[in-house]
């Protein structure tokens, strides 16, 4: 997989006459409904400048010791139609917003007329991740776009060596793999950003034919098609998912559960394995569970503990790493 730059700056602007220079200093009020959105915004050197944020990124442990002041930053609410009201964003007097291109805003044109800059961008690929980091450091200024760069040399790093490591492996030899998500029941399949990661690390997802007619490429599927399906490996996105699915009678004669290979996805500013920066982690660290033998030389706790520092000039403890590798 070869991921280019972003494609054009047009195609991601909610409102094509908001096409914007980068403000010269760092004092731009920046706002996200978008949970892993402000991820992306702390590594690109502008976490303190969140003035508008999610009720999920407020409750992340790593995040808030990143950015203690998290804790008084205004949610954005967000209705069940995937609507936000302007006039909350005004009144945080956000000068940018970062919005998924799923989301509307009730009468953009309030925000026009504030001068709010909207920037609504593709989510549920790998590409439109990448994406979305260049196109926010090159929103948010030079220093920012520096930070983007920097980070996709990181990221083409990654998927080259994953990729160098995985090519003579035969298709035969790809283990089977069922990725949780929000519940044990719910998974992704083909196309996604899960299963972009996965395709990468070289699994092949169980999921990936489950949801042609789907529009996101998710849902929730009984459990007798996971059976059936009999995934080597399973990663479970949360804790409680994988203690259920390695308790409960109804897992027990799945081969992942038999062979004690249920793993716990990382998390640390965000899921890895979601729209989070992280997400250069996320597929090096399961080409290296699924095929250890082949990532000998790869450790991750160091491998983490680089990330962190350079990315997010944040110097972790043993232990803090531990937690982010084998989240609670």
């Amino acid at each position: 997989m070869k991921l280019s730059l972003p494609s054009a700056l047009l195609a991601c602007l909610l409102l094509p006459s908001l096409l914007f220079a980068a403000p010269e200093h760092n004092d731009i009020r920046v706002a996200t409904p978008w949970p892993a959105q402000n991820t992306i915004i702390a590594m690109l050197g502008y976490g303190q400048n969140i003035v508008g944020t999610s009720a999920v990124a407020k409750r992340i442990p790593l995040f808030r010791q990143f950015y203690p002041a998290i804790e008084q930053v205004p949610v954005i609410g967000v209705t069940s139609s995937h609507e936000i009201n302007p006039e909350q964003v005004i009144a945080l007097r956000t000068q940018l917003l970062f919005l998924p291109e799923n989301m509307s805003i009730a009468q953009p044109g309030v925000l026009q007329q504030a001068g709010v800059k909207v920037l609504a961008l593709r989510a549920n690929s790998m590409q439109a991740l990448v994406d979305r980091v260049m196109i926010s450091g090159q929103a948010l200024g030079p220093d920012a776009v520096q930070v983007a760069q920097r980070y996709q040399r990181y990221f083409q790093h990654n998927v080259a060596l994953v990729q160098d490591r995985l090519k003579d492996l035969p298709e035969s030899q790809r283990l089977k793999v069922y990725h949780s998500m929000g519940s044990a029941l719910t998974t992704t399949g083909r196309p996604s950003l899960n299963q972009d990661w996965m395709d990468l690390a070289g699994a092949r997802n169980v999921a990936a034919d489950w949801f042609s007619q789907e529009k996101n490429s998710a849902g929730e599927v009984p459990l007798e098609k996971v059976a059936q399906a009999n995934p080597d490996v399973i990663v479970a996105m949360n804790k409680r998912d994988a203690e259920i699915i390695r308790s409960s009678a109804q897992w027990q004669g799945i081969a992942a559960v038999q062979k004690h290979r249920v793993y716990v996805n990382p998390k640390g500013m965000f899921w890895w394995c979601r729209e989070t920066s992280e997400e250069a982690l996320q597929f090096l660290w399961l080409a290296k569970t699924l095929y250890p033998q082949r990532f000998q030389d790869i450790d991750m706790q160091q491998e983490t503990r680089r990330f962190y520092h350079d990315f997010f000039g944040m110097t972790l403890s043993d232990k803090q790493i531990q937690a982010i590798l084998l989240p609670e």
